[in-house]
């Protein structure tokens, strides 16, 4: 990823990743260029060809076709001073030659001024990086909501690939972060869209589009798409929730709601509020909630919580442990609690401070 990005440069790129553009353009009229130009040198070739009776072959035909085009001033490799048939034809060579000869370097000179070569080959190349991703997340829709999602998972390290219709809401995500994020240009509900994102290797995604509609469309493809996906949306009514587990979502989350009852939090209960707010960030460092499973070759199974080293490398609290099983939780789990194959781990620990928990849970960190 590249650092200090020229937002112009950018701004550039977009309009050339976005294929409607790109298409009906400048590629569009280089084919034709290159076809007229390629029309051209036929038609020069057969028709010496034709009017030497075969006295010349297709190789010197070529040569003087080329040769006449192109204006070097080389002696003829077929004899026209005598001949009127060959003046006349190279006559109607160069008219027609030079005319389509000026179109054609024209617009190769654009093109390859213009940036769209370039613009093109950084296409690809972002393509070719997706491609690389795997077990990535992506996150669609970058209004609010998924500003901050991806500030979120930017902030844990995790590979994300942005996908978003409006240009200037990823120009803005760019100057923010200072830095070229892996992107695909256009609709999360359409399957195209989502595949070229690879959706097919993704370990989750959350869409945060603009309205329910569209949320639960995109939800419904993905899930088509990718069965084993992890699907996160953001929903508006709350009554929708049916809709969106029928569709396909692992979990809906209705911000109305969730920043309602936390605007009531902070007015009926100010000092909790705050201090979870000092608990998650203090000294300025983040602390998470992060959930563990814990592998079947785990060292943890059949020891107890109190001979975990989880306190000697980390200032970690073990908040709940998900017997997945049995889809049941085990709440603040005491020092003689009993690690169990299908356990999964609910930790509050710094960001810094999860590698080792996982290294302690693998038994690689003692």
């Amino acid at each position: 990823m590249s650092k200090n990005l020229d937002i112009s440069a950018l701004r550039k790129r977009l309009n050339v990743l976005n294929g409607a553009e790109h298409d009906s353009v400048m590629v569009t009229r280089l084919v034709r260029a290159a076809g007229l130009l390629g029309a051209i040198f036929l038609f020069g070739t057969i028709g010496y060809y034709i009017i030497g009776n075969g006295e010349y072959d297709l190789l010197t035909c070529a040569y003087m076709t080329t040769i006449t085009l192109t204006s070097v001033g080389f002696s003829e490799a077929i004899e026209i001073t005598g001949h009127k048939d060959r003046v006349i034809f190279t006559m109607t060579l160069v008219i027609l030659g030079m005319g389509v000869m000026l179109y054609f370097v024209s617009t190769l000179t654009a093109f390859i001024v213009d940036g769209d070569l370039r613009d093109i080959l950084l296409m690809r190349r972002m393509k070719r990086t997706i491609e690389k991703f795997e077990g990535h997340y992506i996150v669609a829709g970058l209004g609010d909501t998924g500003r901050y999602v991806l500030h979120e998972m930017l902030q844990q390290g995790q590979k994300v690939i942005l996908i978003e219709r409006d240009q200037s809401q990823l120009l803005e995500i760019t100057r923010h972060y200072d830095e070229e994020l892996p992107f695909v240009i256009g609709d999360a509900t359409e399957d195209e869209i989502l595949l070229d994102a690879g959706l097919e290797r993704a370990a989750g995604v959350v869409f945060s589009l603009g309205n329910d509609r569209d949320n639960l469309f995109a939800t419904l493809t993905a899930r088509g798409l990718n069965p084993g996906l992890a699907i996160v949306t953001r929903g508006e009514d709350s009554q929708s929730e049916r809709k969106f587990k029928r569709a396909g979502a692992t979990s809906v989350i209705f911000t109305n709601q969730i920043g309602g009852m936390r605007m009531a939090a902070e007015a009926l209960r100010p000092e909790v509020t705050s201090f979870l707010e000092l608990m998650m960030r203090d000294h300025g460092e983040t602390r998470r909630i992060e959930e563990l499973d814990i592998p079947d070759r785990s060292p943890l199974l059949g020891k107890k919580l109190r001979s975990i080293p989880l306190r000697k490398h980390s200032d970690a609290l073990v908040i709940a442990v998900h017997d997945l099983e049995r889809d049941d939780y085990t709440f603040n789990p005491g020092p003689d609690y009993v690690f169990r194959q299908g356990d999964r781990l609910i930790v509050l620990a710094l960001l810094k401070d999860i590698p080792k928990i996982e290294q302690i849970i693998q038994g690689s960190l003692t």
